[in-house]
């Protein structure tokens, strides 16, 4: 298997998903340079020993962190990965920017993870598209999708999409034999990443997100004399349906979140570790679609959110008009909610059961 070189920058967190905290929906063509955070980092050597400053560095439009101008210029791979219990652990998680968990038919989930600052030596295991994923691909331009295959409307959604599709068959698509089929299909990200781009993928080089180092103002607290409510910040439960619930308590050494899966820890292949420096939760509207599945609309004109970072709850919004729009997650004021620079995991539970303060 091709080895992979992982080009994430780790100096300093300067900036950090799926896809969020926007100040207005940039074009993917935009040559305007990335996002820049509030506060910049420098390594403590000022760059010595070959390396650029980091505050010369370049900024991930999806995690704000210091990248080199190599990485920058390439586009974003995103890979459709299951979540059933056959298929964990699963590979490339932890290597992610930013990862979606959406709902499917059973009541389980299903990951849309995006890669861009690095790139694991293999993704997976890979499942199939849904029409929630053409709503979250297509406001951001012809960037790469790997994924199994889709149902025949599903198909022809994604036709009419910019991104730029793959499928088993081509290079860096595999079956790995201790797995059973289905949950046996991986990819090599590095490898699928020149196929896109030779298919015409492009770099993303701003899509509006904005990063703050700055812990913000106005975390919610338990509401006076509410008995059973937990600090509000230190753990949160999703339940994404009645037998899948994502829970995220802050491990405050790290400065991240860590995933458990109905109510176990989340592990992923390798000694790599799950750490989201932003927990996002955006309430969605499910219904059942056409062809009698479970579907999500990951279009609004504006709807509930919570976000989760440095130990810390927050009420927000989010907002994505039409599927060609970027998502943007703004403050109850209407202005873009200030990420924590690193890895953003978002979630679409239905609106009903969104979670409560505590």
């Amino acid at each position: 298997m091709r080895a992979v070189l992982r080009r994430r920058v780790t100096a300093g967190v300067a900036v950090a998903l799926l896809l969020t905290a926007c100040g207005g929906a940039a074009d993917p063509a935009d040559p305007a340079g990335p996002t820049t955070p509030d506060a910049a980092p420098t390594t403590p050597d000022g760059g010595s020993g070959g390396e650029a400053p980091t505050e010369a560095l370049p900024r991930s439009p999806f995690t704000g962190l210091p990248v080199s101008e190599d990485v920058l210029a390439r586009p974003l791979l995103t890979v459709k990965v299951e979540n059933s219990e056959n298929a964990r652990p699963q590979s490339g998680l932890d290597a992610a920017d930013v990862v979606v968990e959406e709902l499917v038919e059973g009541g389980i989930t299903r990951f849309l993870v995006l890669f861009h600052g690095e790139l694991p030596e293999r993704a997976g295991p890979v499942r199939s598209a849904r029409p929630v994923d053409v709503d979250l691909l297509s406001g951001l331009g012809p960037s790469g999708f790997a994924y199994s295959g889709a149902r025949a409307e599903v198909e022809e959604l994604l036709a009419a999409a910019p991104s730029i599709r793959v499928v088993e068959g081509v290079d860096g698509f595999f079956r790995d034999d201790v797995r059973r089929a289905p949950h046996d299909l991986y990819v090599e990200p590095a490898t699928v990443l020149d196929v896109v781009r030779a298919r015409g993928a492009r770099p993303l080089v701003d899509i509006g997100w904005r990063f703050s180092e700055q812990v913000p103002d106005g975390a919610l607290t338990c509401p006076a004399g509410a008995t059973g409510c937990a600090d509000p910040g230190a753990a949160i439960v999703i339940e994404m349906s009645a037998a899948f619930r994502t829970g995220w308590t802050y491990d405050a050494p790290a400065g991240v979140y860590r995933r458990q899966q109905n109510g176990r820890p989340f592990a992923v292949t390798g000694p790599g570790e799950i750490g989201a420096a932003n927990v996002v939760v955006l309430a969605t509207r499910h219904y059942v679609g056409a062809s009698g599945y479970d579907e999500t609309d990951a279009t609004t004109t504006g709807a509930p959110a919570l976000v989760l970072r440095d130990g810390r709850r927050y009420a927000a919004r989010w907002e994505k008009p039409a599927a060609g729009d970027l998502l943007r997650i703004l403050t109850p004021d209407g202005e873009p909610f200030p990420l924590k620079p690193g890895a953003t995991w978002l979630h679409l539970p239905a609106a009903e059961r969104m979670p409560e303060v505590g």
